[in-house]
């Protein structure tokens, strides 16, 4: 039927379609479909939030090394973002993050698992921090790896969006859902906040990316084996740096960040030469290097390379 759908109705807009699915996303989420707030990737809702907030001037803040599309769009729109170093376990450290929110604080964003490093933080510690920040500014909790995490069931906050926090937890199926060529995501927050999102969304969802989204958000089976076999692959990948000596930050998505001990833009010259790509350099840590788990034989082939490169 999925199909059916998005082929026969490609020369339409998919206005029902979406719809629907917003229902079942709710429906999934728990919350009201007015609190649902779709977006082309995960990417464009980030830079949706990073322009309204940035309108407001103020400052973003966001953890060092981090990911960088909400706070660009934040400066692009006139606002100031200011960085966070890592503790030294590379998560979040919130209780710095949380001393710094001050009046003029327009937006704070955390990704857990964090990205680059994969890490996560506490559950209890983070709940606590949503309480007292999304009471004070508007706070972006990003899960977009959440469920390739090892204990999801307990770490996500999208159970404390209510109407009196400016909370945000954003999702995507990029990630566990492997739709990332079809760009689609949504945020979960209250429907106020949902409503002032969506004046300045500049996106329209594919009525291929709504079948294909919905299909996989019914597919509790599909999603449950992918889980697994990201996990068994990722499993490989850290048995090898351990083997040539490396450190690497604990990692709960679908890449590993690991110590190289030489700078990062040597170490992915070199792998680019065995035919194998690594992500870009992460300042300040520029001897670290992420690598995404592939498929069994992508992640075969970058594990001869890391032997050869890292030896």
């Amino acid at each position: 039927m999925h199909r059916l759908v998005a082929s026969d109705r490609g020369a339409r807009y998919p206005y029902a379609e979406v719809h629907a699915f917003v229902q079942q996303v709710a429906q999934y989420e728990g919350v009201a479909p007015a609190q649902i707030v779709l977006g082309v990737g995960s990417g464009e809702l980030l830079e949706t939030l990073g322009v309204h907030c940035g309108l407001k001037g103020g400052e973003a803040l966001y953890a060092a090394p981090g990911y960088l599309q909400l706070p660009r769009a934040f400066e692009a729109m006139g606002g100031r973002a200011r960085a966070v170093p890592l503790n030294a376990r590379l998560e979040h450290d919130l209780p710095a993050m949380a001393a710094q929110v001050g009046a003029g604080t327009s937006v704070v964003y955390v990704a857990n698992p964090h990205n680059p490093t994969g890490t996560v933080v506490d559950p209890a510690a983070l709940r606590a921090f949503v309480a007292d920040v999304a009471g004070r500014t508007t706070l972006l909790v990003d899960e977009a790896y959440l469920e390739i995490v090892d204990d999801a069931a307990r770490r996500s906050v999208v159970d404390l969006v209510r109407d009196d926090r400016r909370l945000i937890v954003a999702r995507t199926f990029s990630k566990i859902h492997g739709l990332a060529g079809l760009r689609i995501g949504y945020f979960v927050t209250p429907a106020p906040l949902a409503a002032e999102l969506r004046r300045y969304s500049v996106g329209g969802v594919s009525a291929p990316a709504v079948a294909a989204a919905a299909a996989s958000l019914a597919d509790e089976a599909f999603v449950k084996a992918t889980r697994a076999r990201i996990m068994a692959e990722r499993a490989r990948v850290t048995a090898v740096l351990r083997e040539l000596g490396r450190t690497y930050a604990e990692p709960q998505g679908n890449f590993v960040f690991f110590h190289a001990g030489r700078p990062q833009a040597e170490i992915a010259a070199r792998m680019q030469a065995e035919g194998v790509a690594v992500a870009r350099a992460f300042p300040p840590l520029l001897d670290w290097v992420r690598i995404t788990v592939g498929l069994p034989d992508e992640n075969t082939r970058a594990i001869a390379a890391l032997r050869r490169v890292l030896a």
